[in-house]
């Protein structure tokens, strides 16, 4: 039990510290992986870039806000056991969303984090298990002011990120087995 509650500590502290540093990387080259690694909506290079664009923020305070977000978040997947999978569906899930709907390049891990909440929400509700809806529960109250106010359109804010980054959660929930723990 400790052996695993290291391993789910060390993946929250090295996710944090690979954001954290490519970050740091970006500010010290006056922001060239911005530029790079940006999703740009509807261009072939906007295809690679659903990989990239996750990993990138527009400056402190979008990691600080979500790194904020994601070290919960996280907690919650691992418990879970669903942190890969759903990072991953909501990567390309979001990111896909991002470059068809998207009017202007996005980057930013939110995406991913309205995929954990999007997963969180409904894995209690297709699974009926007991941990499943207590862990939606749990992120209803925290998060569900979060979720109206990153799905409604505003000026700077990739909705269309957090839009299809949840419905990679959701699609997660619905198709991921579930543990017999």
């Amino acid at each position: 039990m400790i052996a695993s509650l290291k391993a789910r500590v060390l993946i929250i502290v090295g996710f944090v510290a690979l954001l954290w540093g490519v970050e740091a990387v970006d500010l010290f080259t006056g922001h060239a992986l911005d530029n790079l690694g940006a999703l740009h909506p509807r261009t072939s290079i906007g295809l690679a870039q659903i990989l990239t664009a996750p990993f990138l923020h527009l400056g402190l305070m979008h990691l600080v806000s979500n790194t904020v977000a994601f070290v919960p978040l996280a907690a919650l997947m691992l418990l879970q056991g669903a942190f890969w999978p759903v990072l991953l569906v909501s990567m390309v899930v979001g990111g896909l969303g991002t470059w068809v709907f998207s009017l202007t390049p996005s980057l930013g891990f939110s995406g991913v984090l309205f995929g954990f909440m999007g997963f969180l929400l409904a894995r209690g509700l297709y699974t009926r298990q007991p941990l499943a809806l207590g862990l939606s529960l749990l992120t209803f109250s925290w998060f569900s002011g979060s979720v109206w106010m990153g799905l409604v359109p505003q000026a700077g804010i990739s909705w269309a990120g957090h839009f299809w980054g949840f419905v990679g959660g959701v699609m997660s929930a619905k198709l991921l087995p579930v543990r017999k723990d």
